[in-house]
C-alpha cells in the first residue's frame, strides 16, 4: 500500500535539553524498573535535585516503549488548578472542539492509548493532579505517569522515588582521577566549560573543586549556579567565598529541609551578586510564563528609556549569571526562569511593592499584542503572527488571569479575547476560551462595543463545538447590544449569525446572512472580515449546491489574499474551491485545489484544515485510487480523534464521507478497505500530507537502507545550513557559527530554493520540520490559553 511504510512513531512533545545531561545512571534504571512494576511513579525532592532533567532523560529512554506517545506537562507556571485539565489537555493536543469537559476528552482520548504522560511541578497543585491522575489511571489501562514533585500525591498505587543530590566526594578526597568518579565533580567540570572553555580539573584547583561541590551538598542548580561564577572568580576564590559565609548556607526557613536550604542560599548568594538593576529585572521578568522576547522584556520591565536602551545588556547578564536561559525559536531568541529561580524574584517583586504594577504592565503588553495580530492578520506577516501567538499563550493566561482576579479589570480581557477569534479558530482553542469568557463576561455586563465583539467571539466558538443553542444565546444578546449602541454596525453580527446557520443546516440564512456581512464590511474597508467572510460564504454556496457563485465568492477571496500573501483564509477557500469545482466534473482541477490548499495548511500546521483536505483528496479520488482514498479517510481519522472532531459536526460534508466510504468498500470489497484503512490510521500527519500531496517516494520510513533521500540531493554544506534555518538561525548567525561569508550562506539558500522549487525561508523551515518528524513523529502541541 502507498503509505504502508510510514507507520507511526511514538510520538513525544518532550522539551529539547539545553544543556547535556550529567550521571544519574543508577537513578535512570531504578525509575525504569518502578515503572515496569507500578502505573505511576512520583520522583520527589527539594527544588533544584534534578527531578525534572531526570524524567525529562528516563521519558527519552522509553520513547519507543510506549505505541501512542510520550507526552511532557510542564505545570510550574500553572497557578489555578481549575485549568489542570485544560492545560494537559492542551499538550496532548487536543483541540476542545467537541463539547466535552477537558477530563471527559483526556479520559476518551487515552482511554484506548499505550501512552506515558509526564507531569513536571505538581506540589503547588497536589490534590488536583492526585485527583486527575487517579481518574485517568483508573479509566485508561494503557496510561502510565511520571510525575515530579516535592511532595507525594499519595494516592492508591503511587510508586514513590527519592531523588537525591549528586554523589560528593567526602573530604580526604582530592585526588583527580578519584573525584572524577564523583557525579557532582562531573557536572561542575561540565558546565564550567561552558563558561571557560578547556577548563579541566588540575592539580590547583582539584581542591577548590572539591570543596564547592561538599559544601553545595551535590544539589545540581546551586553546583550550575556556583560554575557560573567562573566568569569572574576562580574556583578557589568561589570555595573560600562559600567557607567565609558559611551562614549564607543556613538562610531561609529555618523549618525547610537542609538541602532545601542549601538551594535557597545558592539562589540568595546570585541574588547578592546581581546588581540593582539586575534585581529589578530579575523580579519583573518573574511575571512571564512560558517564556518571553525582548520586545515584551522593554515593554513590561523597563522602567524608563534608559532600561529600554540597555535591556539587551540587561538581559545577557542575567543570563550569564543563569537566572535566564534562552532558547531559539523561529528565528527569535526567548528567555525563560527555572521555577525556584522565578519564585525568587516573584518574592523580590512584592518586596519592590511593584507586584500589582507589572503584572497589569504584563496585561496591558498581551491585549495590545492580540490586536496588533488582528491588525495584522490579513498580511504577509500572518504565518510569523501563528508561531508568535502559539509562544506566547502562557502569558495571555496569566494576563487574563489578572482580568479576571483583579477588580474592574474585565474589559481588556475581553478586548484580548475578542481580538484572538481567528487565531483561536485555527489552533482550536475553543474549550478554555469559552471558559475565560464565561468569567469575564459575567464580570464586565455593561451593553458595550466591546463585549459585542466579545460575544461574536464567543458565538463561533461555541458553533464550533456544536453548542449551537449557546450560539444563539451570544447572537441574542450581541443583537440586543447593537440596538443600544450609537453608531450600529451589524455586519460582525451577520457575519456571526451566517456561520451558526451554516452548522444548523439552514444554508439560505446562512448565505443570506453573509451577503449581508459582505455589504458592511466592503462599505467600511474592512478587507480581512471581507476574505474571512467569502471564504464562509464560498462553503455555504457549495452545500448549496450553486457551485458557480461558490468559485465566484473564492475568486473574490483569493483576490484579496494572495497579493498580501495571506495564507488562512486563502487555504480554506481553496479547499472548498475544490469542492465546488469536483461537484461541476472536474476532478483533476479540484485535486489540484485540495493540494494547494494543503500545502498553506501544512505550513500552518492547521489541524482541521489538514483533516479537511485528507478527507476532501479520498472523496475527489475513490474512482481512480480506492485503496489511497481508504488510507486518507483512515489518516483523517487521527486528526479527528486528536482535534476532537469529525466531517459529521457540519451537515453538508458528513454525507460525502459516508458516500465516500460506501464507494470505497464497495471498490475494494470489506477486508481490503479494513486494511488500506488500518495502514492509513498509522501514518504520522506528515506521512499522511505527503501521501496525499504524492510526496511519500522519497519518505525516510519508505527507503531501503543505502537508497538516497530528497536531502541527498543537497551537498553536505547545504544540509547544515538547511538544518540551522530550520533552527530559527539568521543568515549572519549561520555564518558565525559555520565561520564562512554571510554572502556565501545567502548563496547557498538560493541554491536549495532553486532546487526544491521553493519560494521562501518558511518552506524550508516546514520541509525541513517534516524530514524530522518522518523520523521521530514527533509533534509538540501546546495549547495552554
Amino acid at each position: 500500500m502507498a503509505g504502508s511504510a510510514a507507520k507511526r512513531h511514538a510520538a513525544t512533545n518532550l522539551p529539547a535539553e539545553l544543556t547535556s545531561f550529567v550521571g544519574r545512571r543508577r537513578e535512570r534504571a531504578d525509575a525504569r524498573a518502578l515503572l515496569s512494576e507500578s502505573r505511576l511513579v512520583t520522583l520527589t525532592g527539594p527544588g533544584g535535585v534534578g527531578k525534572t532533567r531526570l524524567a525529562w532523560r528516563l521519558a527519552d529512554d522509553l520513547h519507543r516503549t510506549f505505541t501512542h506517545g510520550i507526552w511532557f506537562v510542564s505545570l510550574g507556571e500553572l497557578s489555578d488548578a481549575e485549568w489542570l485539565p485544560h492545560t494537559v489537555a492542551g499538550s496532548l493536543g487536543l483541540q476542545g472542539r467537541s463539547n466535552r469537559t477537558a477530563p471527559e476528552s483526556l479520559v476518551e482520548h487515552l482511554r484506548q492509548r499505550d501512552a506515558l504522560l509526564v507531569l513536571d511541578n505538581c506540589e503547588h497543585l497536589v490534590d488536583a493532579c492526585a485527583m486527575l491522575i487517579d481518574t485517568l489511571l483508573r479509566t485508561c489501562p494503557g496510561l502510565k505517569v511520571v510525575a515530579t514533585s516535592r511532595e507525594p500525591l499519595r494516592i492508591w498505587g503511587e510508586a514513590i522515588y527519592s531523588v537525591l543530590p549528586l554523589a560528593s566526594p567526602p573530604r580526604g578526597v582530592e585526588e583527580s582521577t578519584a573525584l572524577r568518579q564523583y557525579e557532582s565533580v562531573g557536572l561542575f567540570i561540565d558546565r564550567a566549560r561552558a563558561v571557560v572553555p578547556g577548563f579541566e580539573l588540575t592539580e590547583s584547583n582539584r581542591r577548590a573543586v572539591a570543596d564547592i561541590c561538599r559544601r553545595l551538598e551535590g544539589i545540581p542548580l546551586a553546583i550550575e549556579l556556583a560554575a557560573v561564577r567562573l566568569r569572574a572568580m576562580s574556583p578557589d576564590e568561589i570555595a573560600r567565598h562559600l567557607a567565609q559565609h558559611a551562614d549564607i548556607l543556613t538562610l531561609g526557613s529555618r523549618t525547610a529541609p537542609g538541602r532545601q536550604r542549601t538551594m535557597t542560599a545558592s539562589i540568595e548568594w546570585s541574588f547578592s551578586l546581581c546588581s540593582t538593576e539586575e534585581r529589578e529585572l530579575w523580579a519583573r521578568s518573574s511575571v512571564f510564563a512560558g517564556g518571553f522576547e525582548l520586545e515584551a522584556a522593554r515593554a513590561v520591565c523597563a522602567a524608563n528609556d534608559e532600561a529600554v536602551e540597555r535591556m539587551p545588556d540587561l538581559l545577557q547578564s542575567l543570563v550569564d549569571k543563569s537566572i535566564l536561559v534562552t532558547h531559539r525559536q523561529q528565528g527569535r531568541t526567548r528567555y525563560r526562569m527555572l521555577p525556584p529561580i522565578r519564585q525568587r524574584g516573584a518574592q523580590h517583586l512584592q518586596e519592590l511593592g511593584e507586584f500589582r504594577n507589572v503584572r497589569r504592565r504584563h496585561r496591558d503588553w498581551y491585549v495590545e499584542l492580540a490586536e496588533r495580530a488582528e491588525r495584522e492578520w490579513l498580511g504577509p506577516r500572518q504565518l510569523d503572527w501563528i508561531e508568535w501567538l502559539r509562544r506566547e499563550q502562557g502569558n495571555f493566561r496569566v494576563a487574563l488571569e489578572y482580568c479576571y482576579t483583579e477588580p474592574g479589570e474585565a474589559e481588556p480581557g475581553l478586548r484580548m479575547g475578542a481580538s484572538l477569534l481567528e487565531f483561536g479558530m485555527a489552533e482550536g482553542l475553543f474549550r478554555p476560551g469559552r471558559l475565560w469568557f464565561d468569567r469575564l463576561l459575567s464580570q464586565a455586563p455593561k451593553p458595550t462595543f466591546t463585549r459585542l465583539r466579545a460575544l461574536r467571539t464567543a458565538c463561533w466558538w461555541a458553533a464550533m463545538q456544536g453548542d449551537l443553542a449557546r450560539a444563539d444565546q451570544f447572537l441574542d444578546e450581541a443583537r440586543c447590544i447593537l440596538h443600544q449602541l450609537d453608531e450600529p454596525d451589524s455586519a460582525l453580527i451577520d457575519q456571526a449569525a451566517g456561520f451558526v446557520a451554516l452548522f444548523t443546516g439552514d444554508l439560505e440564512q446562512s448565505i443570506k446572512y453573509l451577503t449581508a456581512a459582505l455589504h458592511g464590511f466592503r462599505a467600511r474597508g474592512d478587507h480581512a472580515q471581507c476574505a474571512h467572510t467569502l471564504a464562509v460564504q464560498s462553503l455555504s454556496y457549495t452545500l448549496h449546491g450553486d457551485y458557480w457563485q461558490a468559485f465566484k465568492a473564492h475568486t473574490e477571496c483569493v483576490a484579496l489574499t494572495e497579493p498580501v500573501n495571506e495564507l488562512w483564509y486563502r487555504s480554506y477557500s481553496l479547499g472548498i474551491a475544490g469542492l465546488a469545482v469536483w461537484h461541476q466534473g472536474d476532478p483533476e482541477t479540484a485535486v489540484s485545489l485540495e493540494n494547494q490548499s494543503l500545502r498553506l495548511k501544512r505550513l500552518m500546521n492547521e489541524q482541521l484544515g489538514i483533516g479537511l483536505c485528507l478527507e476532501a483528496i479520498a472523496w475527489i479520488t475513490t474512482a481512480q485510487a480506492p485503496e489511497r482514498a481508504a488510507e486518507l479517510i483512515g489518516a483523517a481519522q487521527n486528526q479527528w480523534d486528536a482535534i476532537e472532531t469529525s466531517t459529521s459536526a457540519l451537515p453538508g460534508l458528513s454525507h460525502l464521507h459516508e458516500q465516500a466510504v460506501y464507494r470505497v468498500r464497495d471498490a475494494l470489497g470489506n477486508d481490503s478497505y479494513e486494511a488500506a484503512w488500518r495502514s492509513g490510521n498509522q501514518l504520522t500527519t506528515a506521512a499522511a500530507v505527503r501521501l496525499a500531496l504524492d510526496e511519500t517516494a522519497g519518505e525516510v520510513a519508505d527507503r531501503p537502507a543505502g537508497s538516497p533521500s530528497h536531502t541527498d540531493l543537497m551537498t553536505k554544506r547545504e544540509r547544515q545550513i538547511a538544518e540551522l534555518v530550520a533552527r530559527g538561525f539568521t543568515n549572519k548567525d549561520i555564518a558565525g557559527r559555520l565561520v564562512i561569508a554571510k554572502r556565501t550562506v545567502d548563496t547557498h539558500i538560493e541554491h536549495i530554493l532553486s532546487k526544491f522549487g521553493f519560494h521562501s525561508r518558511n518552506q524550508i523551515i516546514a520541509w525541513m520540520t517534516e524530514q524530522q518528524a518522518l523520523d521521530t513523529g514527533a509533534r509538540s502541541p501546546q495549547h495552554d490559553l
